[in-house]
C-alpha cells in the first residue's frame, strides 16, 4: 500500500469517527460554514468591522476568524484519534492480574496507549489555542484596555463592572470561571509539568492494589475523548456567545462604520 493510501485510510477512518460521535468543528458539518443559524463569515464580519473601522483597522479580524475555524478543526480531528485508539489502550484495570490471591493493578503501557496520551496533550493545546484566540478578539474590542499578553480570563474578568447583566457576557464569565478554570488547571500541568503519560504511571505505582482509586484513575483515563467533544460544543458555543456580547458592545461601546450610501 503505498503512504498515500495510508493517508487516505486513516482520513476515512476519522470521517466515519466524525459521524458516529457527532464530533463537528465551527466550520460545521460538511463545511456548511453556518452556526446559529447564520454564516459564520458573513456574521464574524458584520459585527467586526464596526470596530475595526473605529480603530482605523487596529486588528486583523480576518485572521482571527480563520484562526478560529483552524483550532476548531484541530480539536475535532485530535479527538477523534482519541476515539480511535480508546478500545485499544491499556489502563490499570484491563491489565490487571493476581499474585498469591492479590489483585495488582500494574501501570503498563501499549503502543496505543502512548499514541492516546500523546494526543491528549496535544488537545489540550489546541482548545486552549481556541479559546486564546476568543480572548485576541473580545481584547481587540477594548484596546484601550488591553495590551500586552493577552489572556482570556483576564480580560473577560477585566469587563465584569461594564458588562455585567449582559447575558452573553454572563455565559462568558460563567464558563471562564467554571468549565475554562478546570480545564486550564489540568492543561498546565499537562503541559507546562508532567505528561498525562508520566503522571498516571505515577499515580498508578501508588496504588497497585487499590482496587477503588484504580478504577477512578482508569475511568479518568478513558473519558478523555468525550470530556473533549463536550468542550468541542462549549467552544461553538462560545463562538456564538463572543458573536452576540461583540454585537452589543458595538451599541454600548458606539462603534459604527461611516454610511457611504
Amino acid at each position: 500500500m503505498k503512504n498515500i493510501e495510508l493517508i487516505e485510510e486513516l482520513q476515512n477512518k476519522i470521517s466515519t469517527i466524525y459521524l458516529k460521535e457527532q464530533l463537528f468543528p465551527l466550520r460545521g458539518e460538511n463545511d456548511s460554514y453556518e452556526i446559529d443559524n447564520k454564516p459564520i463569515l458573513i456574521w464574524h464580519g458584520d459585527v467586526t468591522r464596526h470596530c475595526w473601522c473605529h480603530y482605523k483597522a487596529h486588528f486583523n479580524f480576518d485572521d482571527n476568524i480563520d484562526e478560529l475555524l483552524y483550532s476548531s478543526d484541530e480539536i475535532v480531528y485530535f479527538t477523534a484519534h482519541l476515539y480511535l485508539y480508546r478500545p485499544y489502550i491499556s489502563t490499570p484495570l484491563r491489565d490487571a492480574y493476581s499474585i498469591e490471591g492479590k489483585m495488582i493493578y500494574p501501570a503498563l503501557y501499549n503502543l496505543p496507549r502512548k499514541r492516546y496520551d500523546m494526543y491528549i496533550g496535544i488537545v489540550f493545546e489546541k482548545i486552549y489555542n481556541y479559546w486564546d484566540r476568543i480572548g485576541d478578539l473580545i481584547a481587540a474590542f477594548f484596546p484601550h484596555l488591553f495590551k500586552g499578553n493577552i489572556y482570556l480570563n483576564t480580560t473577560i474578568k477585566g469587563l465584569k463592572d461594564k458588562y455585567n447583566g449582559n447575558e452573553n457576557f454572563e455565559w462568558l464569565l460563567n464558563f471562564v470561571n467554571n468549565e475554562y478554570s478546570d480545564f486550564n488547571t489540568q492543561r498546565i500541568n499537562i503541559v507546562h509539568y508532567t505528561s498525562h503519560n508520566t503522571s498516571t504511571k505515577s499515580q498508578q505505582l501508588r496504588q497497585v492494589t487499590d482496587y477503588n482509586e484504580t478504577k477512578l484513575l482508569s475511568e479518568k483515563i478513558l473519558n478523555f475523548p468525550d470530556y473533549f467533544k463536550e468542550m468541542n460544543e462549549l467552544a461553538k458555543t462560545g463562538f456564538i456567545k463572543t458573536r452576540r456580547f461583540l454585537d452589543d458592545v458595538n451599541k454600548v461601546e458606539n462603534y459604527k462604520c461611516p454610511d457611504l450610501s
